[in-house]
C-alpha cells in the first residue's frame, strides 16, 4: 500500500514529533544515503548566499546546523546567523555541535518568521520546504525578511529526466532510503515518509515557477547527480 503523506495540521504536529525522534543519528543517515554528498551540497549553497562578514542570515529548517555553521564562519564575529527549526530534538543536536555559541538557534516556523522585515541579507533552506504544509507560505515570508538585493537559497530532491536512471533513483529512495533509515531506528515511519514526500515535492521547473510567481527574481537552479538534487538561487528585487 503507497505510504500517506499527512496533511495540513496533522502533518504539521508529525514534522515536529518524527525528526525529534530520529535527531541523534540523523546525520549518519545522510551520509550514509548521499555517500557523504550531501556536505558538498551544503557547500554550494552557503557559496551561493553569497555572504560577507557582517551579513545577518537564517538557516531554516536548520535541522542538526551542518548549513548554519557553514553560514556563521562566513558572516564571522561581527555577523550574526540563527538557525531556525520546529524539532526541539534536532536544535538539542544543533546547540550540543556548536559550543562556542557561534551560531542562535530558535525553535519556529518556517511559515511565519520571527523576523523584521528587510533584516536579512540571505536565506537558506535544506532538504525542508517539502516538509511544509504550504510552501507558498515560506516564500511569501522569505520576501518580506530579506533585504532588497538579498538571496534566498534551497536544497532539496529533484526530478531525474533520463530514463533509465529516473527508474535507478526511484528505486533507490523508495527500496533502500527506507531500509538504511530503519537499521538505524527499526520501525520509524519517518523513513518511509522521506521518499514519499520527495516524490510530491514540486520539480526544478515548478519550484522555479513558484519563486518567481511568488515575486522573486533572477531565479535559477544547479542540478547535481542527473537532477536526484537541486540547489535553487533567487534574490528579492532591489
Amino acid at each position: 500500500m503507497e505510504y500517506q503523506i499527512p496533511q495540513g495540521q496533522e502533518k504539521y504536529d508529525f514534522v515536529q514529533s518524527k525528526f525529534t525522534e530520529i535527531a541523534q543519528k540523523y546525520d549518519l543517515f545522510n551520509d550514509l544515503i548521499t555517500q557523504g554528498f550531501h556536505r558538498h551540497w551544503k557547500n554550494q549553497v552557503v557559496d551561493k548566499a553569497q555572504l560577507s562578514p557582517g551579513d545577518k542570515a537564517v538557516d531554516l529548517c536548520c535541522g542538526t546546523g551542518d548549513i548554519t555553521e557553514r553560514l556563521a564562519k562566513k558572516v564571522g564575529t561581527q555577523g550574526q546567523v540563527v538557525g531556525l527549526d520546529f524539532s526541539i530534538g534536532m536544535l538539542q543536536v544543533a546547540r550540543s555541535r556548536d559550543p562556542e555559541g557561534n551560531c542562535l538557534f530558535l525553535q519556529g516556523d518556517a511559515m511565519k518568521l520571527p523576523f523584521a522585515s528587510a533584516s536579512l541579507d540571505a536565506v537558506t533552506v535544506g532538504f525542508g520546504l517539502r516538509n511544509l504544509v504550504r510552501i507558498e507560505d515560506c516564500f511569501a515570508e522569505v520576501l518580506r525578511v530579506l533585504k532588497p538585493g538579498g538571496r534566498f537559497i534551497s536544497l532539496d530532491m529533484g526530478k531525474v529526466k533520463v530514463p533509465v536512471a529516473k527508474s535507478v533513483f526511484r528505486l533507490y529512495f523508495s527500496q533502500v532510503v527506507p531500509k538504511v533509515g530503519k537499521l538505524l531506528y527499526p520501525g520509524q515511519e519517518m523513513f518511509d515518509y522521506f521518499p514519499a514526500s520527495a516524490e510530491k515535492y514540486p520539480s526544478q521547473e515548478a519550484l522555479k515557477d513558484m519563486l518567481e510567481q511568488q515575486g522573486f527574481e533572477t531565479v535559477s537552479f544547479t542540478n547535481y547527480h542527473l537532477g536526484s538534487t537541486v540547489i535553487h538561487q533567487s534574490f528579492k528585487p532591489i
